[in-house]
């Protein structure tokens, strides 16, 4: 587990050579931010950040307003505080309207599985009249984007034939398509054929675990102007959980990003068209993935919108189980059926991080959550 040291100072001036430099907004409410700074446009406001400083394997951490952070840039260097502003405006710029949705607002990513082995029972379909139903029942609930996958991803999961997962996905993208539904399609595969396919046949979204890993799929998407999700995920899923290791998840995630966006813009893909997902539960532990929440605000700075998939993972069983454990009762498992609770603390968490995009299995609970916190700010 790594320890980020609390501080009164940082190990150098912000953005000098000898450190990395990372900068994340507190999100405040607009009441409670005199004079605050808006992130992404958005509903959420700064005027503090969190500093963290990676020098070899130290880190440390310090609190600022973003005026003593551009004072100190100032005093050590032109190229520090260059590197500072650009880390501001990222974080301050409003995010382009993304495959027609405007990123100035939360949205609800539904969840449909076409699988017979999802983690979770009750999100598994197979035939086209049922997944039409939930289709129809969570754009009615909220939703802004449905995202449709035919393959499970879940830890330890093997893979299938490309033939089976658009034998599973495509015909049923087909029929939704010839409906009137607001709601946009997402496609959740990491195969360029089935990319393909599913864009020949209306998808308007690609969600790709993989990260978009290989040029093909890239120049692919580039091509044909297709918004897309970025996910991040240690090794595959029959071996991601096999003791993930990272320095410090946030850290190495955000750079693993700032990699990747670089390469998809370098080959054509319109900025606007990239959300990245950090991929909480992809070969990533409990702390882990405890460490990227603590930090999500961290990825504003990457200048693109966020999405966040927690819903009924395994993480909520864990610190469930960890509950029980401290009071002395003797739990082994909760099932994902048991774990909506804690999908909707974590769905808030994000909002007020400034999250833009929730997915999850349940529309209806999760919006109505959103609506309730929205109220209060």
């Amino acid at each position: 587990m790594t320890i980020v040291e609390n501080k009164k100072c940082l190990f150098a001036p912000p953005f000098s050579d000898e450190v990395e430099t990372f900068i994340l907004p507190i999100p405040k409410s607009k009441l409670e931010c005199f004079n605050g700074l808006r992130i992404a446009g958005g509903w959420r406001y700064f005027n503090q950040l969190k500093v963290i400083q990676k020098k070899k394997n130290f880190y440390v951490e310090v609190v600022m307003t973003t005026d003593n952070l551009l004072s100190s840039c100032k005093i050590h260097s032109k190229n520090s505080l260059i590197k500072a502003e650009m880390n501001l405006d990222n974080i301050v710029k409003k995010r382009s309207t993304y495959s027609k949705l405007n990123m100035s607002k939360p949205h609800i990513m539904g969840v449909i599985n076409i699988t017979p082995d999802s983690f979770y029972k009750q999100s598994q379909n197979s035939d086209y009249n049922s997944v039409k139903m939930i289709f129809e029942k969570m754009e009615t609930f909220g939703a802004s984007i449905i995202d449709i996958g035919a393959e499970s991803t879940r830890p330890g999961a093997k893979r299938i034939s490309v033939s089976k997962e658009k034998k599973r996905v495509i015909q049923i993208i087909k029929n939704l398509r010839e409906h009137n539904f607001n709601c946009l399609i997402s496609l959740d595969t990491q195969n360029y054929s089935t990319m393909k396919t599913g864009y020949e046949n209306g998808v308007d979204i690609v969600n790709d675990i993989t990260g978009f890993n290989n040029q093909k799929k890239i120049a692919f998407v580039s091509q044909n102007n297709l918004p897309i999700v970025v996910m991040h995920m240690q090794n595959d899923p029959k071996t991601m959980q096999n003791n993930p290791k990272y320095s410090f998840a946030p850290i190495d995630i955000y750079k693993f990003f700032f990699r990747k966006i670089n390469e998809l813009v370098s080959m054509g893909v319109d900025l606007g068209n990239i959300v990245i997902d950090p991929g909480i539960g992809f070969g990533k532990n409990k702390f882990h993935n405890l460490d990227i929440l603590r930090n999500l605000s961290i990825f504003h700075s990457l200048g693109v919108p966020i999405l966040i998939g927690l819903s009924r993972k395994s993480l909520i069983e864990e610190l469930t189980i960890d509950n029980f454990k401290c009071r002395g009762i003797n739990k082994k498992s909760i099932n994902p059926s048991k774990r909506l609770s804690g999908s909707i603390a974590f769905a808030i968490h994000a909002f007020n991080n400034g999250v833009q995009i929730i997915r999850t299995h349940d529309v209806f609970e999760t919006n109505q959550a959103l609506i309730c916190q929205r109220a209060l700010i």
